[in-house]
């Protein structure tokens, strides 16, 4: 080789080696400069991963504080497929934790996702989780659940949350946004295997919690409206009702019940029509609670007088081109014995006294027509037509009730305005929302919408209202000890073409008490009572009664009125009155009401919550009767105690029966008791005694 052709080589050689490395370095400055973004992008994509921090949701409690719903943590478990090396042991371990079956595991695991969950929202413990965490493959993670202390008591308003904790119905729907907060972010790096547990965080953004709503409600008086609503749907045969209590002079709605009632929030009965809330979503002919406004209307335009005369023809008339019944047969009536016998000629009669668009435009000022604004969705406006879509009978029938229809919060609203000296005041149902990171709350104050009448023509009202209880249609709704003031109402069914359904009928009563200063106004509703109950001063009036003896006695709306003061000289000896509800309070306030109605009281604790009476809250007892309360603190909270055998009893029995063990009763279902947790007999430490009951009372074995 000569020395040419050997430089030669080596030439080529250097600007081969001088072309590599001027493309290395073309390549190295295209990554490094101009694609730069891209490939750090790519990196940061890679190496590390951004995770949501979910905002804690803000709780739901009552006027008092009372937690109605609260947020707890649960815990979802998934599956990596491709990271579980130990298929068999996996899904031994998932099934025996997870309480799910071994095959549904395998195929989760044998799935061609990289991401599949087994469970979601399940309690783990901490053994559980320290477990599960150590096989590979497995992911436990943290989620946010919702907890409702007091079960289905006012479900239909507090409503419940879906996947994702997202409001679904009542107070969650409606206060979604203030309830979720805001979710925060953070990024941490990631290994190879795309693996991101426990390393380190690079960047972070705090969540922002949900903010607390406080309610109008109060969980014992809406316990008593339940109590009392479900007593009356039993007993009259009704397809339903509703019970709703509302404060007289800020609007605020104190109970708010309806028969029936979801009894679960599990899935299978979340998408169930239960969930409306038909006091403000559904709509019904009044019947004759109407005629207050009609009586309004006549009064407060000087169209009418008390003393004036009408014909009420025997209970049947020709009013114009309408024939109109009565319940009752009578002749000649004042105006005002109409409106308290509940005369529908009389007041038909009167109401031609009125134009259409003078009547129409009573109507509208008590709300009829139009949403009240109350803080919930799916409000109903009700159906009241224009007067140039009035037929020449729809002025007459609709003076007692018919041709309009009106939601039951409406009715209410209009009873509290003449309650409350002829101001209509707009519902509410929260009280306040409170930011407990701020310290900011967000009161919601009174709304006083209007004057529709004066203050001279809602104390006559107020009057009239009073003698329908003492002499008219409403005897059922007064009591010995307290002042109250209604009206019934019997409402035929509308049928969906028109007309009417026949012996289908809406039995209410709207009443308010005390008579001199009102602070609660309250409607009963009975859907489809059966015939002997159709009339509301025969089912619903009684109901109305019990649910203010039960007020008086369990809280202190009525404090300062109250009459019945009985003391040794009183003869009261023979009088026989209802027992009073002593459920959830404190020994003190027991020991207080006690003496305020001069009971005879045995008390077993004294510390804790009443968790049982005998006899039961409305029982009818004679003045000499003792009334026996147990409480929570009672033999230390069954604390090592013997469960005792409650299977076979009713409810009520059973509740007793625990109380005086001891033990706090958790009930599921309705009846009779079919079986208990933990079962007889056994050393408990737990203090709660779960029982599930049925329709039917079990057969005790022998031997």
């Amino acid at each position: 080789m000569t020395a040419l052709t050997k430089n030669s080589r080596l030439h080529i050689v250097g600007v081969g080696f001088a072309l590599v490395t001027l493309c290395l370095w073309g390549r190295l400055v295209q990554v490094q400069v101009f694609e730069r973004a891209r490939w750090a992008s790519l990196a940061d994509s890679q190496g590390t991963a951004r995770h949501d921090v979910p905002a804690v949701r803000g709780c739901i409690f009552d006027r008092s504080g009372r937690p109605l719903a609260l947020s707890v943590h649960s815990f979802s478990v998934a599956v990596q497929p491709k990271e579980v090396v130990e298929k068999e042991k996996v899904a031994s371990t998932l099934s025996k934790y997870l309480s799910v079956s071994k095959n549904t595991v395998k195929e989760k695991i044998r799935s061609d996702k990289n991401f599949v969950y087994v469970k979601r929202r399940c309690p783990l413990s901490k053994d559980a989780q320290a477990t599960l965490k150590k096989l590979r493959g497995v992911i436990v993670e943290t989620e946010a659940d919702r907890a409702y202390p007091f079960g289905p008591t006012a479900a239909k308003v507090v409503g419940f949350v879906g996947i994702g904790s997202k409001g679904m119905a009542g107070i969650e729907a409606a206060f979604d946004k203030e309830l979720a907060g805001v979710p925060g972010w953070e990024e941490v790096q990631r290994d190879g295997r795309y693996r991101s547990r426990g390393y380190q965080t690079f960047a972070e953004k705090q969540p922002v919690h949900g903010k607390h709503v406080f309610l109008t409600i109060d969980a014992r008086l809406q316990e008593i409206a339940e109590m009392e609503l479900d007593k009356a749907v039993a007993e009259s045969e009704a397809r339903g009702g509703a019970v709703l209590l509302m404060d007289c002079k800020t609007g605020e709605i104190l109970a708010a019940a309806e028969n029936p009632s979801p009894k679960s929030r599990g899935e299978g009965s979340r998408a169930d029509s239960l969930w409306t809330l038909r006091l403000v979503s559904c709509v019904y002919e009044p019947g004759s609670t109407f005629k207050l406004v009609t009586a309004a209307a006549l009064l407060e335009s000087g169209k009418i007088r008390a003393t004036d005369v009408f014909d009420a023809e025997k209970g049947e008339a020709e009013v114009g081109v309408a024939k109109i019944r009565d319940a009752h047969p009578f002749e000649l009536l004042t105006f005002r014995e109409g409106f308290v016998q509940s005369s529908n000629v009389v007041l038909a009669k009167a109401s031609l006294r009125l134009a259409p668009d003078e009547f129409l435009e009573y109507i509208n000022l008590f709300g009829f027509g139009a949403p009240t604004g109350i803080e919930l969705r799916g409000e109903s406006s009700g159906r009241v037509a224009p007067v140039s879509s009035w037929s020449k009978r729809t002025q007459i029938t609709m003076a007692f009730g018919q041709e309009v229809a009106v939601t039951p919060l409406q009715i209410t609203a209009a009873f509290a305005a003449v309650a409350n000296d002829g101001v209509l005041v707009m519902p509410r149902i929260v009280q306040r929302v409170a930011d407990e990171a701020t310290g900011v709350s967000e009161e919601s104050k009174p709304v006083e919408l209007r004057r529709v009448i004066s203050e001279g023509t809602a104390r006559e009202l107020k009057e009239y209202l009073k003698a329908v209880v003492v002499d008219g249609t409403g005897k059922a709704a007064g009591l010995e000890f307290l002042e109250t003031a209604g009206k019934t109402g019997t409402g035929q069914k509308s049928a969906p073409r028109g007309g009417y359904i026949p012996g289908k009928y809406v039995a209410s009563f709207v009443g308010f008490a005390p008579v001199e200063n009102p602070r609660v106004v309250c409607i009963v509703l009975l859907d489809e009572p059966n015939y002997a109950n159709r009339f509301g001063g025969v089912s619903a009036a009684p109901v109305f009664a019990r649910i203010m003896e039960a007020l008086a006695s369990s809280s202190h709306l009525f404090d300062d009125v109250l009459k019945r003061s009985p003391s040794a000289g009183d003869e009261t000896e023979n009088q026989r009155f209802v027992a009073p509800n002593f459920l959830r309070m404190s020994h003190e306030t027991v020991m207080e009401r006690a003496r305020m109605l001069d009971l005879n009281l045995l008390c077993k604790g004294d510390t804790g919550e009443v968790i049982a009476q005998d006899p039961d809250p409305g029982v009818a007892i004679d003045r000499d009767d003792v009334v026996r309360v147990y409480l929570s603190g009672t033999a230390g909270g069954g604390d090592g105690k013997e469960t005792p055998d409650v299977t076979g009893l009713p409810v009520r029995a059973a509740r007793r029966s625990a109380a005086e063990a001891g033990f706090k009763c958790e009930v599921s279902g309705s009846g009779f008791v079919v079986s208990q947790s933990p079962a007889p007999g056994v050393l408990s430490r737990g203090g709660v005694l779960r029982i599930h009951c049925g329709d039917a009372a079990p057969k005790k074995q022998v031997g």
